[in-house]
């Protein structure tokens, strides 16, 4: 009799096991659905700002803060993120306009996006900035956006820009390189979620 029992709690505690197993993994399959969602309805649309703010870091990113420059969209280009050694000319390869370059600046303390935000944060009072426009690749503008709603003051109006990269295919991010781009942007967004709301 006794054996039995203990058989009978075995199989109840591995079917207790399994169903917690299995709810978790649907908790975080339609989480992950959510955040693929939302991330691929980012997409390129901006208003007038009073500066353009490019992470650093994808390729097409710095191209396109050059280009709303020049379309006047914001009055100054902030760079955040770039390498202690890069100046003007390194990072434009010597195609951006004299006149162009005092509207430029180049933030080089920031390693992260986090960081980004921190050091962006720093620049809105001495620019006079209270709007921007937030440019990054189109799988990371999700974590970015939020990133940056949560450290910059309430009142500063943040426009996103997405960008595409060749690292990343939009149209079949399920396979391949692309998925395990967003799996590992699904668990960086998730975990500044956590630690930014204190929990």
């Amino acid at each position: 009799m006794g054996e039995t029992q203990g058989r009978s709690a075995v199989k109840k505690r591995n079917y207790i096991l399994l169903s917690v197993v299995f709810l978790v993994f649907a908790v975080i399959s339609l989480l992950f659905l959510n955040f693929v969602r939302e991330t691929m309805g980012y997409r390129t649309g901006v208003e007038k700002a009073d500066a353009i703010v490019v992470l650093t870091g994808g390729k097409g990113r710095v191209e396109a803060g050059l280009n709303l420059l020049r379309m006047e969209a914001a009055g100054v280009l902030i760079l955040s993120g770039v390498h202690e050694d890069a100046d003007i000319d390194s990072i434009y390869l010597k195609k951006i306009r004299d006149m162009e370059k005092f509207k430029v600046i180049l933030e080089k303390r920031s390693k992260s996006t986090y960081e980004n935000a921190i050091e962006v944060r720093r620049l809105l009072g001495a620019y006079d900035i209270r709007s921007l426009i937030l440019i990054t690749s189109l799988y990371h503008m999700k974590r970015a956006d939020y990133i940056f709603s949560r450290i910059l003051p309430p009142g500063v109006r943040i426009e996103t820009y997405s960008v595409s990269t060749p690292n990343f295919d939009e149209s079949g991010w399920w396979s391949g390189n692309s998925l395990v781009i967003l799996l590992t942007e699904f668990v960086k967004y998730y975990w500044y979620v956590i630690t930014l709301n204190g929990f």
